[in-house]
């Protein structure tokens, strides 16, 4: 009778510590075996993501300072609501029709960005910026051609015209600008 209770109680005792200690060990040494993976994983992706920020920083590296700061002038990190008033003032007094009433709103204060529901994650802001000049239709046409080829990306949203009868005329123009955020 010992010779079948003393295996059958091994047996039942090998059995437990299995259920009980050596499946929950292996289970949990498979679970870091798959985060180990993981890690590995994104420490291989962050090595290339280094290799990539590298070349990227040498390519910028390349680039002429002149070019870069042109680049800067185009699309500016930051507002620049001032640098944006001089250059109009300088484009247009070099006709004659020196910026009046100037007037700068952020788009945040119209009415269409105030009703969007959630927060704005685009990578760029925009203004809205106001003036008047005055001054013969065609000292008009080439203050335009000038602002259009301006190193800064600009949109004429509208242009509303008062003539007179000497020949100069007044112009309401309402042009946004944008920066990065």
């Amino acid at each position: 009778m010992i010779r079948i209770i003393f295996p059958t109680l091994l047996l039942i005792t090998a059995v437990a510590i299995f259920y009980f200690f050596t499946n929950p060990a292996y289970q949990e040494t498979k679970k870091l075996a798959v985060e180990k993976k993981s890690y590995e994983d994104a420490l291989d992706n962050s090595k290339k993501l280094q290799e990539v920020r590298d070349q990227l920083l040498a390519k910028y590296n390349s680039f002429p300072a002149t070019e870069i700061d042109r680049l800067e002038r185009m699309l500016p990190n930051n507002v620049d609501n001032v640098r944006l008033v001089l250059e109009i003032d300088r484009i247009s007094s070099k006709y004659g029709m020196p910026a009046k009433n100037i007037n700068i709103s952020s788009d945040a204060d119209s009415k269409k960005e105030r009703d969007l529901i959630g927060r704005d994650n685009r990578p760029y802001g925009s203004m809205s910026l106001e003036f008047s000049v005055e001054g013969p239709y065609s000292n008009f046409i080439s203050f335009i051609s000038d602002l259009e080829r301006s190193l800064r990306i600009v949109d004429i949203e509208s242009i509303s015209l008062s003539a007179s009868d000497g020949g100069i005329s007044r112009y309401d123009i309402r042009l946004k600008t944008y920066w990065l955020k």
